[in-house]
């Protein structure tokens, strides 16, 4: 008996210590600062029993990251992420992981719970049956770039025709749906649209998932001939009516910059740009500031730098060159007193300019607002924090007389339902575009006559 008690006991040993197999995917938001990254831990188990791991990082559209599981029990995990440099460990208890999040030296608190279903995240996003086609197609772009779209369209009696809207993303490269943080608007309002009767052309960006193109090379200007192409596409095919711009944040500058030269029918603007892009950029910083608790003479220095540094790459721009700003010889010459902080933040951006960046301190849309002859719905929300609304619908209603607009309130750049308006709440955020914003749209669309409409 006594051997046989051994034995049990050494089996119990044994079996206390094997692989736990976690699976199934785990969601966290790591917290830095005034920055919050949602992290996603895909665990799932190989044939051996043995716990396997990659983590998705949604607000920084990458999935998929590798990662390995040092130690996996009933109560406790270890993973390493070499590719990011990046380790986790926590306890597991019930339904909660708590544990650090570790990276180039620095640790944050991170707790993850199990991930629910997409569908209950992100209700509003379309899924079949749908009573319309969606058919995937191409245009071609003036450089000869490819451009992946999908095309959806009401269905319609023979000969009948339904008016189009060409769909045109904000800045940065940007899939057909625009999709952020799961959320993908472009799909939301292309599904909107089809159930009311009316059609849409969605593309990847140039250079972005399926489209062909340098997208870092690209500007605004390229962009816009880029969505000019879309538009003569779409004039090509039969079941094609009117035909309309919807952009969003910098696509709704370039349905303006379209409309300036009567290429559209119609245009409506989401979050767009009418003031210049310095102007959006200074503010976009002072915010930045204020989120950061700085104020005062600090946070005033801090701009005047800023926007002398903003003013020589717009100079530079202007004459066909780019190259390093000397910041410390600004600050020199100005005097000016600037946190150390803000001095380095500012020349590291040096090391990312693009040429959209610096064409973009140039653009400036009240010079062609003016020539906008067409119909015009311009939405833009009231706690937008990227797009300031007010001074931007104020802008469009100087400029564009006959423009139909919209400063709503509770509304952030993405059109959702928000509470502060900070892109940190983006994926929080169940809603992916408020009703109101697509019923807008949909009225303002049936609403355009044949005879409103002005092209040269």
């Amino acid at each position: 008996m006594i051997r046989l008690r051994c034995l049990i006991f050494v089996i119990i040993l044994f079996s206390s210590v094997q692989t736990y197999a976690l699976t199934g995917s785990w969601r966290g938001d790591l917290i830095f600062g005034q920055m919050k990254l949602n992290l996603i831990f895909n665990f799932s188990e190989d044939n051996s029993g043995a716990t396997l791991c990659t983590i998705d990082s949604p607000s920084q559209g990458a999935r998929g990251i590798p990662a390995t599981v040092s130690f996996c029990s009933s109560d406790s995990i270890s993973i390493e992420c070499k590719a990011i440099g990046a380790a986790y460990s926590g306890r597991i208890s019930g339904q909660s992981i708590t544990g650090t999040f570790s990276q180039r030296g620095y640790s944050f608190p991170l707790n993850l719970a199990p991930e629910t279903p997409v569908e209950e995240r992100r209700p509003q996003t379309p899924r079949p049956p749908f009573p319309y086609s969606v058919t995937d197609t191409v245009f071609t772009a003036v450089d000869g770039a490819v451009m992946s779209s999908t095309l959806t369209m009401p269905l319609l009696k023979e000969d009948m025709k339904a008016p189009v809207v060409l769909m045109v993303t904000g800045s940065g490269p940007q899939n057909r749906d625009e999709e952020i943080l799961e959320h993908r608007p472009f799909a939301v309002i292309a599904d909107w649209l089809a159930r009311n009767g009316i059609g849409s052309l969605r593309y990847d960006d140039r250079g972005t998932a399926k489209s062909t193109g340098d997208f870092r090379q690209a500007t605004t200007e390229t962009f816009k001939e880029d969505a000019h192409s879309g538009i003569s596409f779409l004039r090509t095919l039969p079941q094609v009516g009117s035909v309309g711009v919807l952009g969003h944040s910098e696509g709704g500058t370039i349905a303006f910059m379209l409309g300036a030269d009567g290429v559209p029918d119609f245009i409506i603007s989401l979050a767009g740009m009418a003031l210049s892009g310095k102007e959006t950029l200074m503010m976009q910083n002072s915010h930045g500031l204020d989120l950061a608790g700085m104020g005062g003479q600090d946070k005033e220095n801090s701009l005047r730098l800023v926007e002398q540094v903003f003013d020589t790459m717009a100079e530079q721009n202007r004459n066909g060159i780019s190259k390093p700003v000397d910041v410390d010889s600004i600050l020199a010459v100005s005097g000016l007193t600037v946190n150390p902080q803000i001095v380095a933040s500012i020349k590291m951006t040096q090391k990312m300019r693009t040429p959209w960046f610096d064409a973009f301190l140039n653009l400036n849309p009240r010079v062609y607002l003016g020539d906008i002859k067409c119909p015009v719905l311009a939405i833009n929300g009231e706690k937008d924090t990227q797009v300031d609304g007010r001074s931007n619908i104020d802008v469009i209603q100087k400029y564009i007389p006959q423009a139909e607009t919209r400063l709503l309130p509770g509304l952030n750049h993405l059109m959702q339902h928000c509470t502060t308006g900070e892109s940190s709440e983006y994926g929080d955020i169940r809603e992916t575009i408020s009703p109101e914003v697509l019923k807008l749209i949909s009225d303002f669309v049936k609403g355009v006559q044949p005879g409103s409409v002005l092209r040269k």
